[in-house]
């Protein structure tokens, strides 16, 4: 049974789209991204939509007792405020927490330190995150990975 469950925010549980000169994209480059954030400060998320098949997921894990967190990567002060603020905006009381990173390679470190505070064993937490390489990891580390893809086709 999982108790704890951790979700990737971009591309997992928000579909990302901004808009950048009257067009909308999916993302920019790492410096562009970072103009953007600071320009919109935290309404950065204003665009992006909740995937609802993987806020479904969500709810079907809280349902059967499991505690929800956000874990997503952040690369400014005011994209994490913008996380947040798409978090409160859309899944009010769903989560636990929005816990911000500053890469990937944290995440592990996070889940495990969440997980141990509550009495948790690692096979008891599952990472939902679009990264892979991610997903193997927490795989490796005796967790559940799952990949988003798993929850569209139905494979969770």
């Amino acid at each position: 049974m999982i108790k704890l469950a951790f979700f990737d925010m971009d591309g997992t549980l928000c579909a990302p789209r901004f808009y950048v000169d009257g067009k909308t994209a999916a993302g920019m480059s790492d410096t562009a991204w970072l103009e953007y954030c600071a320009k919109n400060g935290e309404d950065t998320y204003r665009f992006c939509k909740p995937v609802p098949s993987v806020v479904e997921y969500a709810q079907e894990l809280k349902s059967h007792g499991a505690k929800l967190y956000i874990l997503s990567m952040s690369m400014s002060d005011a994209e994490s405020a913008a996380k947040r603020k798409f978090t409160a905006q859309n899944f009010a009381g769903m989560f636990e927490d929005v816990r911000i990173v500053a890469s990937d390679a944290e995440k592990l470190p996070v889940i495990r330190e969440i997980a141990e505070k509550a009495g948790v064993r690692p096979e008891e937490c599952e990472l939902i995150e679009d990264t892979y390489a991610t997903v193997l990891a927490a795989i490796v580390a005796g967790m559940k990975g799952t990949h988003v893809s798993h929850i569209y086709c139905n494979l969770t």
